[in-house]
């Protein structure tokens, strides 16, 4: 007979806050579906008008080859940098209807919601070591919309992020990360700055970790 205070606290979950803030983790995969192929083919239409990320990076040092972007909601298509100017959807983000659907649907989007793009990484592709933040919390989502083999992101003292074509993980990019895309194929992925509904999160990591 198990005593209540075990069955209590084996029914207790951690709260969203709590995961996001002070698990610690270095990454959460989300029980998410992705519509990859639709995305995709919204993709092709666009892809076109996509711009080198951070190229000034590249004018001081080699520190990223291959790397491109798109914004479907901030500032404008050719912003891909962070900003403090009003985000919105962009022109790009009504021309692809169904990425846009999947996004409202799985995600909340309001005036908390920063920048949405697609980023392609060329085959040959790479993304040196860096991290983005300080301080350690779960915030980017990046949403695997084709992830070829022999494309890897790497984290610092955790190995291969175990992305997939397909797979979406929450990541903690205050840990130093590069990624590598050694195949004849381009990686394209949707990162997403903005909120994850709690429940998501609260699933995922349940799953993850607890039987029932």
């Amino acid at each position: 007979m198990i005593p209540k205070i075990i069955d209590k606290l084996n029914s207790k979950r951690p709260t969203a806050e709590w995961i996001q803030h002070h698990s610690r983790v270095p990454y959460l995969s989300l029980d998410i579906q992705v519509p990859t192929e639709q995305i995709m083919e919204e993709w092709h239409t666009v892809a076109g008008q996509s711009v080198a990320h951070r190229p000034t990076d590249r004018v001081m040092s080699e520190t990223h080859r291959g790397w491109r972007s798109l914004t479907l909601h901030g500032v404008s298509p050719t912003m891909t940098e962070q900003s403090d100017q009003p985000h919105r959807w962009t022109e790009i983000g009504h021309a692809c209807p169904m990425t846009r659907e999947f996004l409202e649907k799985e995600f909340t989007i309001d005036t908390n919601t920063s920048r949405i793009r697609f980023m392609l990484l060329a085959p040959g592709g790479y993304i040196l070591p860096h991290h983005d933040y300080e301080e350690p919390r779960l915030t980017a989502v990046n949403i695997a919309i084709s992830n070829p083999s022999g494309a890897e992101f790497r984290m610092m003292n955790h190995g291969i992020v175990p992305f997939s074509t397909g797979k979406v993980i929450m990541l903690d990019l205050s840990h130093d990360h590069w990624v590598i895309n050694d195949s004849d194929q381009p990686r394209l992925h949707i990162i997403f700055h903005g909120d994850v509904p709690a429940e998501t999160i609260e699933r995922s990591y349940a799953n993850s970790r607890y039987r029932d």
